[in-house]
């Protein structure tokens, strides 16, 4: 729990980026998947067991992408992962900062199942908004669970710090 209000109001603005950032990287239209079709996944497990399976098989590191020797690093960065890597642990990592900055940005003391709720409901909302309106975009409760689980080491990171 941080008493400095100018501290305070520094993790309230860093907060309130990456809320612009999450808006950002989950609410708006992926041009380069436009369908006419909602997609979504309501069974659990299914797209986390199908992420582990291909990790599994094919590793972490999309050999075939660095075998064509590419030189932008931007590039490399944004391929150098397989899709299912980036799916699996970056739905996970997404969720790391609410489950700390949320503790950190409150003035009142957060507890387990603030930080719960909190971590639920807007991953579920973001998923509820992106099956209504976002047809670019993959509905799935897979990806609640990742975030959530992102959420909660989030707010251990925050019990470590306390």
């Amino acid at each position: 729990m941080i008493k400095n209000n100018r501290a305070r109001f520094m993790i309230k603005l860093v907060f309130l980026a990456y809320l612009i950032g999450l808006f950002m990287m989950t609410l708006l239209p992926d041009s380069s998947n436009i369908t006419y079709e909602t997609t979504y996944n309501l069974v659990p497990i299914t797209s986390i067991d199908n992420f582990f399976y291909d990790i599994v098989e094919n590793g972490i590191i999309d050999w075939d992408y660095l075998a064509t020797n590419p030189t932008d690093i931007k590039e490399i960065i944004m391929n150098v992962f397989t899709s299912s890597f980036i799916n699996l642990f970056g739905n996970i990592l997404l969720f790391v900062p609410m489950g700390l900055l949320y503790p950190l940005s409150r003035k009142n003391k957060v507890g387990f199942v603030e930080i719960f709720l909190v971590c639920l409901g807007s991953t579920a909302l973001i998923e509820v908004v992106q099956f209504f309106f976002l047809t670019s975009r993959r509905a799935d409760i897979d990806d609640i669970i990742l975030n959530l689980i992102g959420g909660l080491i989030g707010y251990l990171i925050y019990k470590w710090m306390e």
